[in-house]
């Protein structure tokens, strides 16, 4: 009963997620009235839920015709599967919440990354701080609870923050330096970097989430994973014909939040193989 019901509130957490993926990034409230992204149109109330346009045959604009990105019933059906198996996971509790509600923020983060090449401060800055002030609970494991509190934790969330900060902020500058150097000379400019100002705020988030030293290996992992989808990506425009520039811009924050996930999910796994233990 508990999947199911977890199950139900991570669809109506995608619901929640596709608005707001709409709305931030075009500068609106968080939880304004969709829009069609093409005519700016009010969309009819059961295009609220993306599952249910598609299912209903409802998945175009009805003032201009456009048809409703399948975004939205994907990451609902993703956030519904995801809080689903969490539940599985995890007994019920607030670990269990919070995990779910940490896990709906990443996903916003990375639908908006991926459409708009945008990590907003809105998001990630006020998560970081909330990460920070729960990071005794997650950190504890499903075990902890208000009266067994170790907030000694709370060292290792900081931790996680600075060193998050830290390394990203460094590889922001280098790519900074090496933009200016490769620039020197060049009619066509090229203002493209690795990592973003957003990117280093994502990795101080992802550092509150999973602490110290898991965050290390965070960064190791997107960066491998960073890799890999650059890769792909070159590969598929070749073989569409589409061409690719060696400066294309790729965002980086679904990668972050791929390696962080798989450590605020599985942590004891990863480091039980990676030591041996």
């Amino acid at each position: 009963m508990t999947d199911l019901l977890f199950f139900l509130l991570g669809g109506l957490s995608g619901i929640f997620i596709n608005r707001a993926a709409d709305n931030l990034p075009a500068g609106r409230a968080i939880l304004a009235p969709p829009q069609c992204s093409h005519c700016n149109a009010p969309r009819a109330s059961i295009q609220l839920s993306g599952s249910l346009s598609f299912v209903f045959r409802r998945a175009r604009c009805a003032q201009c015709g456009a048809p409703l990105s399948l975004r939205a019933p994907l990451v609902e059906l993703g956030a519904a599967v995801l809080f689903f198996w969490l539940a599985t996971r995890y007994p019920f509790g607030i670990y269990l919440a919070l995990l779910c509600f940490f896990s709906a923020i990443l996903l916003l983060i990375a639908v908006i990354d991926l459409e708009h090449k945008l990590i907003l401060n809105v998001i990630s800055l006020p998560m970081t701080a909330l990460a920070f002030l729960v990071s005794p609970l997650l950190l504890g494991g499903p075990s902890a609870t208000l009266a067994t509190l170790d907030l000694k934790i709370y060292w290792l969330s900081f931790l996680g923050i600075i060193v998050g900060y830290g390394v990203t902020l460094g590889i922001y500058y280098l790519g900074a330096l090496f933009l200016r150097l490769i620039n020197r000379g060049r009619a066509q400019k090229i203002n493209t970097v690795a990592f973003g100002m957003g990117d280093v705020k994502l990795a101080g988030l992802l550092g509150a989430l999973v602490g110290f030293p898991a965050i290390i290996y965070v960064l190791i992992y997107a960066i491998l994973l960073g890799g890999i989808g650059a890769a792909l990506v070159i590969l598929i425009r070749l073989a569409t014909r589409r061409g690719y520039s060696a400066y294309m811009a790729i965002p980086y924050g679904p990668y972050l939040i791929l390696a962080g996930g798989a450590f605020l999910y599985f942590g004891n796994e990863l480091f039980a193989r990676l030591f041996g233990a």
